[in-house]
């Protein structure tokens, strides 16, 4: 059985799962869809077509589920899609998606600090930590294990690559290959993640081969297709294919500017 506080407002509409913890003054507004085993704190408001799965943690004052922010949203049935184990903390925003039927999702294990914003049509895979008031603009995609530092802001339909990291206030608007570290405005590739694949259990052979893929990519002179077809050359390894196939696959241009060649 949920522990449902007394002054909470709940939609009659409104699909609750059992053993959920919901605080004083919440508003579940509309068809949501809530799971199991979650906690919601004080004064957060979940509202239009949205699902959430089970044991997540959504504090104070969170809004999900509100309208876009886009005037190209002319109403229509639009929804959110969160996962699971997902922690997300004090005033961040979650909208729906813009065209009818669309959605705005977020996978599963991740974690959005303070005053995040999450635009409408993201798509937020898992494992991945955005700090205090990491903004991104719609249709902007950020991979697994990606980690965005505070104040970072992405332009709308980038893509953030898995095992990257971006620096405390860095402007991002071309797509951010796998496992970089980015800094700046404009933004910079500095080099690897180093310190971040590490943590995530690569082991120094991976890291190798990534240094050298690094090096064809930012430090070899090359064309990025030239790039590319050095790349293919090591390509039966996992994690060039992924870097691969996100270079393959970008539609903005990946950012090729590094700290070797900044102004």
């Amino acid at each position: 059985m949920s522990c449902v506080h007394k002054t909470a407002v709940i939609d009659s509409s409104a699909d609750i799962g059992s053993d959920n913890t919901i605080g004083p003054y919440v508003v579940i507004d509309g068809h949501v869809k809530i799971g199991n085993n979650n906690i919601i704190d004080p004064a957060s408001i979940i509202t239009g077509n949205t699902t959430i799965g089970d044991n997540n943690h959504i504090h104070g004052h969170v809004y999900i589920g509100n309208l876009p922010q886009d005037l190209a949203h002319k109403g229509g049935s639009t929804l959110v899609r969160i996962g699971n184990n997902n922690i997300i903390r004090e005033f961040t925003t979650v909208h729906r998606g813009t065209k009818e039927g669309s959605a705005t999702i977020i996978g599963d294990n991740n974690y959005l600090m303070v005053a995040c914003h999450v635009a409408h049509n993201c798509r937020l895979g898992s494992d991945i930590i955005m700090v205090n008031a990491a903004s991104l603009g719609g249709y902007v995609e950020v991979h697994d294990h990606a980690f965005l530092g505070a104040f970072v802001v992405v332009h709308q339909f980038c893509k953030i690559g898995s095992y990257s990291i971006c620096g405390i206030l860095t402007k991002i608007t071309k797509d951010i290959p796998p496992f970089m570290m980015v800094d700046g405005n404009p933004a910079i590739v500095r080099g690897l993640n180093l310190v971040g694949l590490k943590r995530k259990g690569f082991s120094q052979e991976r890291r190798e081969l990534l240094k050298k893929a690094y090096k064809i990519i930012y430090r070899s002179g090359y064309s990025i297709s030239h790039s590319k077809e050095e790349l293919k050359k090591l390509e039966d390894n996992k994690d060039i294919r992924l870097l691969l196939d996100f270079i393959s696959s970008s539609e903005r241009g990946i950012l090729l500017k590094s700290s070797n060649d900044a102004s």
